[in-house]
């Protein structure tokens, strides 16, 4: 059963790549973003996170904090995404211990769907363009998911993708933290 708007945020200690130790409480009081990818080599993956964090300033000068899970380990997310120095928290979770908490779908159907869109193609172009070219992984039909935690620690907003390049958008983000009343 999915988690839906309201719900309480499940825990969860992780150990990031840089082997920082961080947990749902320790960002307790503030507004929180958790982004499930797919594998450290995704190219579509990469290309969300390229685009998100030209937004990350300005997000998280209004409070928000991220965490990025990968369900590859912190070697291969380094070798990746890793490489691009991002300001949030890149975590490993090969053995799905938190995608499992989340809910977080595989669906072998959206990942063939997904590869019949025109924005597949417009996106995969732009990743190769931007040096994502990517890879496989055994557990390429995992979909994506995006869940907005507010200060409370209740669920804002609970997204899971319907293909494997659909998050929440920054609008959808901002939109949230203004009604959250977060600082601007």
């Amino acid at each position: 059963m999915r988690l839906k708007t309201g719900d309480l945020a499940i825990p969860f200690s992780v150990e990031t790549i840089e082997g920082k130790t961080i947990s749902l409480n320790d960002l307790t009081g503030k507004p929180v973003l958790l982004m499930f990818f797919r594998y450290g080599s995704c190219p579509m993956c990469n290309l969300r996170l390229r685009d998100f964090a030209q937004h990350y300033v300005s997000l998280h000068e209004r409070g928000l904090e991220v965490v990025a899970f990968f369900h590859s380990s912190a070697r291969s997310i380094l070798a990746n995404a890793g490489k691009r120095h991002y300001r949030f928290h890149l975590v490993p979770d090969p053995q799905f211990k938190v995608y499992r908490s989340y809910r977080v779908e595989t669906s072998w159907l959206r990942f063939l769907l997904t590869m019949a869109l025109p924005s597949f193609y417009v996106d995969w172009v732009r990743s190769m363009r931007y040096g994502f070219w990517g890879g496989v992984d055994w557990q390429m039909g995992k979909m994506p998911a995006d869940f907005l935690i507010g200060p409370n620690g209740r669920i804002v907003k609970a997204h899971y993708g319907r293909n494997f390049g659909d998050h929440l958008t920054v609008v959808e983000i901002e939109a949230a933290l203004s009604e959250l009343g977060s600082p601007k």
